[in-house]
C-alpha cells in the first residue's frame, strides 16, 4: 500500500529531494533504518525509530545519563525544585541556549511545549498526552524559570516533566495561537472545539507539514534535520550553533553528519554493511547474524550484541467477536511453542518474558508462570468455547448472532520485517493444525502503524521498549488509551485493571506499587490480550572504521554522537 498522495506531495514541495538514493557518507556515519520514520516531530509521533533519531535534533529540560540511568540536567541549569506535597516543579533554563536557528530558547518556549501536547484537539499526540494529563498549569515566572503545577501528584512526574522534548515557538505558532487559550481549557476536553485558537492551532498540527517539515521543526540539540529522502534517505547534520558543546558530555557531537539510510529488506542491508554502504546495523536478524556475517573474512566488520528493554509479543484485537473471549487468546496462546521459536527465529538471542513489565525491575512477577505450548489443551479450550468443525471443512467454526462464522483471522505485519514474518508463517502452520484458519498481511510501516491505531487489524506482531524506570503501564493498557489513536491498540478494558494504573501512578511507596504491579500483571495475564514472547537481545554489525562504540540499557541503546570516525 502507498503512501497518500497528498503527503507524497508535500514532500516533494518542502523537501525537493530526488529518488534515486546516491549517498556520499564523507566524514559522517550511515546507520540502517528497516523503514522511514513516522515524522520529524517527537509530539505527534510515536514510533521507536522515529524516538531513536529526534533525540538528537530535540533537547528536554532534564535527561538520563546512559551509564547510570539516573536524571541529570539538560536544558535546566539542576534538577528541579519539588515541592513537598508532589505538586510544584519549578525549573530554571541554563543560561545562552539557542535554537539551531540562532534564535534564543526562553520559558516561553517550554509553555508552548506543554500547551501544544495538552491540546485534546492534536490527534496525534494522543500517545504522549497521557503523561501530561494531571498538568494543571504551566507557567513562566521570567525568561528562564518555569514553574509546573499538577493538579495530583504522580510518581513519575520528575521524569516526565523532563523529558518532554522542546521545540521552537516561533516557528510552529508565529501567530501566537497557543497565547489565546490557557491550561485550565485543555483539561476540559469537552469545550475545546469551542475555542477558536485552540482548534486552529490544532488544525495546523495535525496537518502533514507539522509533522514532516524540517523547516518547522527546530531544536536545540547537537544535530539538524539537513536531507529527507522518503523511503530513502534522512541526514542529520551537526548543528553550527550548538550551545551545550562544554555544559553536558553526552551532547558533544564528535561525527560531522548522520546518515540514517532507509533499506525495507534486513538481507539488502547486510549486503550493504559488506560492501561499506553502511556502518551501523542496531539489529541483524539471527540467522543472518550468525551465518552470513563472518568477520574473519569481513575483517572490516565487527559484531555486538546488546540487550534493551524490548519484549517482543502477539496482540490481539479484543474488539474482533473471533477474539473477544479470553478463552481463545489463551488457547492461541497455547499454541505458541514459544520455545522452539527462540531457537529457531532467534537463535538463543533473547530471554523469555511472561508479562509486560520489564524482567530485571523489581515490580516484575516472577511467580506468573509461561502459557505453555500445549496443542491439545488449546483444542480443548476452543472447544469449550464452542468452536467445532460442524461442516467437516477443517476450520473450525460457531454461530454467532443467528450466523455460521469460521474460526480465522490475519496477522498484520510491517514489511521487510523478517523476523516477524517467520514468526507468522511458523503460526500459521501451528493454528492450521488444530482448525483454525490464519493469513499473514505485510504493510509499509506508516501504514501499518495507522492500521495499528485505528484498530484496524486481528492481530499482529509487535515489540514495545520498556523505559528502564519503576513502571507504569497506563499509555499501554489504561482503557483510555484505546480510544483516539492511543497505544492500547488491542482494545484491553478491565475495570479493575484501570483502578491499578491509577493509584499506581499516585504511590510512592516502592512497596504498595511493588504489589500493585503484581496485581496488575496477574489481570493481563488472565485476560490474554499480548500473548509475551521473548526479551529481545539485539546482535549488531558495525564497521570497524567507527570507534568509542559502547552500548546502554537507555534507548536507543547506543550513542552516536560519541562515536569516533576512523579515516
Amino acid at each position: 500500500m502507498n503512501k497518500p498522495t497528498h503527503i507524497l506531495l508535500v514532500l516533494t514541495l518542502f523537501l525537493g529531494f530526488g529518488t534515486a538514493c546516491t549517498v556520499d557518507k564523507g566524514d559522517g556515519v550511515l546507520l540502517h533504518e528497516l523503514s522511514d520514520i513516522e515524522g520529524l516531530n517527537p509530539w505527534i509521533t510515536n514510533d521507536a525509530s522515529g524516538a531513536d533519531i529526534q533525540w538528537l535534533v530535540f533537547e528536554s529540560l532534564n535527561m538520563q545519563d546512559f551509564e547510570t540511568s539516573q536524571l541529570i540536567p539538560m536544558l535546566a541549569d539542576s534538577l528541579p525544585r519539588i515541592s513537598t506535597d508532589h505538586l510544584t516543579y519549578e525549573y530554571r533554563l541554563r543560561e545562552g541556549i539557542r535554537f539551531s536557528d540562532g534564535s534564543p530558547m526562553t520559558s516561553a518556549d517550554i509553555v508552548f511545549a506543554f500547551k501544544t501536547v495538552k491540546n485534546p484537539l492534536i490527534i496525534d499526540a494522543a500517545a504522549l498526552r497521557n503523561y501530561y494529563d494531571d498538568v494543571k498549569n504551566v507557567e513562566a515566572l521570567d525568561d528562564r524559570r518555569i514553574c509546573i503545577t499538577m493538579s495530583k501528584p504522580y510518581f513519575l512526574a520528575e521524569f516526565f516533566l523532563g523529558s518532554l522534548k522542546i521545540l521552537s515557538k516561533r516557528r510552529l505558532d508565529p501567530q501566537g495561537l497557543t497565547d489565546k487559550y490557557t491550561f485550565a481549557e485543555t483539561n476540559n476536553p469537552d469545550n475545546a472545539a469551542a475555542n477558536a485558537a485552540m482548534k486552529a492551532f490544532a488544525e495546523r498540527m495535525n496537518t502533514p507539514e507539522a509533522k514532516r517539515d524540517p523547516a518547522l521543526n527546530i531544536g536545540s540539540g547537537p544535530y539538524v534535520y539537513d536531507e529527507w529522502r522518503t523511503q530513502e534517505l534522512l541526514r542529520l547534520r551537526k548543528s553550527r550553533r550548538y550551545w551545550g558543546q562544554d555544559v553536558n558530555p553526552w551532547m558533544r557531537a564528535s561525527p560531522p553528519e548522520l546518515l540514517y539510510r532507509t533499506i525495507p529488506d534486513r538481507s539488502s542491508a547486510v549486503t550493504a554493511l559488506k560492501n561499506n554502504e553502511l556502518d551501523f546495523m542496531s539489529f541483524v536478524p539471527a540467522t543472518m547474524y550468525d551465518e552470513e556475517v563472518d568477520t574473519s573474512r569481513m575483517t572490516h566488520l565487527a559484531k555486538r550484541t546488546y540487550i534493551m528493554p524490548t519484549y517482543m509479543y502477539i496482540g490481539w484485537n479484543t474488539r474482533r467477536t473471533v477474539l473477544s473471549d479470553k478463552r481463545v487468546r489463551k488457547a492461541f496462546s497455547h499454541l505458541v511453542d514459544r520455545d522452539q521459536l527462540m531457537k529457531q527465529i532467534a537463535r538463543g538471542y533473547a530471554s523469555p518474558t511472561n508479562t509486560p513489565v520489564y524482567p530485571m525491575r523489581p515490580e516484575y512477577d516472577t511467580t506468573i508462570p509461561a502459557i505453555e505450548y500445549d496443542p491439545a489443551k488449546a483444542a480443548a479450550i476452543l472447544a469449550e468455547a464452542g468452536w467445532v468443525d460442524t461442516d467437516g471443512d477443517g476450520t473450525r467454526d460457531k454461530v454467532i448472532n443467528g450466523q455460521k462464522q469460521d474460526l480465522s483471522f490475519s496477522f498484520l505485519l510491517n514489511a521487510g520485517n523478517e523476523s516477524r514474518e517467520r514468526i507468522a508463517l511458523f503460526l500459521v502452520d501451528e493454528f492450521k493444525r488444530v482448525g483454525v484458519d490464519v493469513k499473514v498481511q505485510k504493510l509499509e510501516w506508516s501504514v501499518f502503524l495507522e492500521n495499528l491505531r485505528t484498530h484496524k487489524f486481528d492481530c499482529y506482531i509487535g515489540a514495545w521498549v520498556n523505559d528502564d524506570i519503576p513502571s507504569d503501564p497506563y499509555q499501554l493498557w489504561h482503557s483510555s488509551q484505546s480510544r483516539v489513536k492511543g497505544s492500547n491498540y488491542v482494545g484491553f478494558v478491565n475495570k479493575r485493571a484501570d483502578e491499578i494504573m491509577e493509584a499506581n501512578r499516585v504511590e510512592f511507596d516502592p512497596v504498595r506499587r511493588e504489589a500493585l504491579m503484581h496485581e496488575f500483571q496477574r489481570i493481563v495475564v488472565d485476560e490474554q490480550p499480548y500473548t509475551f514472547l521473548w526479551l529481545q537481545h539485539y546482535p549488531s554489525v558495525y564497521n570497524k572504521r567507527l570507534g568509542n562504540l559502547r552500548f546502554f540499557t537507555i534507548r536507543p541503546g547506543y550513542h552516536p554522537p560519541s562515536w569516533s570516525i576512523a579515516p
